[in-house]
Formats: C-alpha cells, structure tokens, sequence
C-alpha cells in the first residue's frame, strides 16, 4: 500500500501538470469571434500604444446611416468588464455605429506593482484623446462601469453622457452569499479548466441555478458561448483579478454628487453577482440618473437580453442625449417589460 502510494501520487501530479499545460495552450489558442459592422462583415483590429508601453487591440466604425439634419452625433466609447475583452460588446457596436462613431477597446492586460485603478481610468483618457474629437459617451459593463463613472469624476466637460451596465461602485461584502462565495469559483474553474464539452453542459447548469455571469434568460447560450470562446477562458485569472484588486481599494460613492453627465443606469434583475442593490445606490447617488431594468436577464444582459438592452440604449442616446425629446419624460421599451425611471 505505501508502494502504491508512493508510486501514484507523483504520476498524479504529473498529470495534473500535463493536463494544466495543456489546458492553458488550449485557452492561449482560442479565437474569439470578431466584432462584425452593420454590413456583417469582421471590423478590423487596431493596436494602441499607451505612454508606458503597453499595448491593446481595438476597433472603430461609425457613423454607417446618413443621420439627417443631426450633426456631429457624439461619439461613443465602450469599456468592457473585468475580463477586459472588447469582444463582450459584439452586439452593442453594429447597433450603435448606425448613426455615431464606436470606439470600442480591450482593457491593459499588464498592471505594475505601482498602478492603481486610475491607471485603467488613464488608458480611456489617453486612446480617447486619439481616437475621439469633443464630448463623448461612455458606455461601461461591469467594472468597465466603475471605470466610466471615474473618467465621468475625473474629466467631466469630456462627457456627453454616461451608460453603467451591471456595476458598482464600490466592492462590498453585504451582499456576499453561497452563490457568490462558493458556487461562482466553482463555475469560474468548470468554464476555464474542464474540456468545452463538459464545461458547456455544466455551464448550461449554472445558468440554470444564476450562478455567476450566467442567467436563466431566453439568450442564457449567449453568455455560455461568450463565457467558453470569448472572455473567462482567454484572460488568465490573474490578469481579471488584478484589475479588480485595484478596483477593490477604491469607493467612488463620495464623489458620484459631482457627475454632471445624463446618466443611464441598465440593469439585469437576475444578477446574483452584482445585485440590483449596487445599481440603485448608483441611481440614489447620481443626480439625475435614470434607470432601466432589462427584464428576465442578469449580469451580461448586454449579451443575453442584447435587442432590450440596445433599444433601451438607443432610446436614451436619442431621447436624452441627442436631446430628441424632454429629458423628464423617458419612456420604456414597448413589449419588452422593461422600465425607464428617474
């Protein structure tokens, strides 16, 4: 017996290496599927290079319709979550770049020792600066979120308007639960580490109890297919977390008074990983913001409910930002069940 013990365990660790190898080729190796335009075809990739050297990728179209008698419609720039993946918007921009201009970017993947979360405010300002001309909007998933409404704080005559999807503003511990503390970890390895196969089965389980980012919608395989092709598996863990580390030491609730921007809060009602909780506070503490339920979905309702969520959008940009209608009467999504509040 100790013979045995002592000849399977180190052929079980060697495995366990073997098969971590190998797992970590496969994700390094993936292809994430293009950001297309309002013709279908793939949108070409650019490459930025911020002042301390660091580079990412990034996109820009728009605008693709004549827009009328409306001139110079504002720009919009789009920050993804902490993932960090441009490719999470894939079916906000086509949409978007109908009648403005997108700019739509990977966050940094390398963070020094000595970069705090205003580094990845910094690269916003800085690929903003080149790739927009005048008062733009922001529009921020997740952390990408927290990361608009401090550029919002930062530089406020730099913005025409504000959209928060799924976010926060600061990291708190009240709403921490078994879904968050044990069951999202679990989801996070099964959907990085297991063969697509099985992880797609256990996927479609999680979406099923809401666990994580995934939701019980009707576009529930959207999440699924982003979660297995697009973001978790090609960030390693540690480049997500660093972001959020530094995302951690920061409370923007103080300062959120002092945005001047209309503001569009959208929200997924089904989101265990960032409650509904931490959207209202944002609406509570803004002045003036407005709010959008994106009914029967959850945390990245931008990808599984994304025609209530970009008619929603697009009703806002016209009717608030485009200054289309009076800012005082939003109206809400006809046949979608979804909500527009001030």
């Amino acid at each position: 017996m100790i013979l045995l013990e002592g000849t399977l365990l180190p052929i079980l660790g060697f495995l366990s290496i073997v098969y971590g190898a190998l797992v970590l080729f496969r994700n390094r190796r993936l292809v994430r599927p293009p950001i297309v335009g309002t013709d279908g075809a793939a949108i070409g990739e650019r490459a930025f290079t911020f002042t301390d050297g660091e580079k990412v990728d990034y996109v820009v179209v728009g605008p693709t319709e004549p827009v009328g008698s409306t001139p110079d419609l504002p720009s919009i720039f789009l920050v993804p979550g902490a993932d960090g993946m441009k490719e999470t918007f894939r079916y906000q921009v086509p949409a978007l770049a109908r009648r403005r201009k997108v700019v739509c970017a990977s966050l940094r993947r390398r963070l020094s020792p000595e970069d705090t979360f205003d580094r990845l405010v910094d690269d916003v300002a800085e690929l903003a600066g080149e790739t927009t001309s005048g008062r733009f909007v922001l529009l921020g998933q997740s952390l990408g979120g927290a990361i608009a409404m401090r550029f919002a704080i930062r530089w406020p005559d730099r913005v025409a308007g504000l959209a928060l999807s799924n976010t926060l503003a600061h990291v708190g511990y009240d709403h921490v639960g078994l879904n968050r503390v044990l069951l999202a970890p679990i989801a996070m390895a099964t959907t990085r580490y297991l063969p697509t196969g099985f992880a797609r089965i256990l996927a479609r389980a999680w979406s099923h109890l809401e666990v994580w980012i995934y939701d019980a919608s009707p576009g529930s395989e959207r999440v699924v297919d982003y979660a297995l092709w697009t973001g978790p598996r090609t960030v390693p863990s540690s480049v997500s977390n660093a972001r959020v580390e530094r995302f951690k030491k920061t409370d923007l609730r103080p300062e959120l008074s002092s945005i001047s921007a209309p503001t569009l809060v959208l929200k997924g009602p089904r989101d265990h990983y960032v409650p509904p909780a931490a959207s209202h506070e944002i609406v509570s503490l803004v002045p003036g913001a407005m709010y959008a339920e994106v009914a029967g979905s959850g945390h990245c309702s931008h990808l599984s409910m994304s025609a209530s969520f970009n008619s929603l959008l697009l009703r806002w940009l016209a009717t608030v930002v485009d200054g289309a209608v009076d800012r005082s009467t939003p109206e809400g999504d006809p046949g979608s069940g979804t909500e527009v509040r001030e």
